[in-house]
């Protein structure tokens, strides 16, 4: 007569397998997850300023981007004018609403706070925005260069 099924013995090996699988797995799934949140914020960023860039030198206005997060702590948001003084917002059409939340483990650190696009789509200066996750352990760079206007990312 055969037996079908498994032994005990068999079921816990299996178990302890699949175990110490997991135990592998579970903190390189949160390690990927921090890389992405941070990559994909970054490259929010970056495609929005790109945006801003073209549309100041489409309507040959000045615009600026204001980040309201303080430097080195988590949250906080940014936003568009069409000019230093706080002017008209400029809605993206990517974003439902003018002011664009920061998730909240993110760290932001912008150098200059107030990033502005002269009338030609260059900024005033080479800007440095600088996105960390909240353990300070992965980070990326937007670099916009003064002298071509080209964003990008590092």
């Amino acid at each position: 007569m055969a037996k079908k099924g498994f032994t005990l013995v068999e079921l816990i090996i299996v178990v302890a397998i699949l175990a110490i699988l997991a135990a592998f797995a579970v903190p390189n799934y949160f390690n990927f997850l921090k890389t992405v949140t941070i990559t994909e914020q970054t490259e929010k960023v970056a495609a929005e300023l790109r945006y801003i860039r073209d549309y100041a030198a489409a309507r040959s206005i000045p615009c600026v981007l204001t980040i309201t997060a303080p430097n080195g702590t988590t949250g906080g948001s940014y936003r568009f004018n069409k000019d230093n003084s706080g002017g008209e917002d400029i809605v993206l059409p990517s974003e439902p609403t003018v002011e664009i939340p920061f998730p909240d483990n993110v760290i932001v650190t912008a150098n200059p706070d107030d990033v502005t696009f002269t009338d030609t789509g260059r900024p005033a200066q080479e800007i440095r925005i600088t996105l960390t996750n909240s353990q300070e352990d992965l980070s990326k760079d937007i670099i916009i260069n003064q002298v071509t206007g080209r964003v990008s990312i590092q």
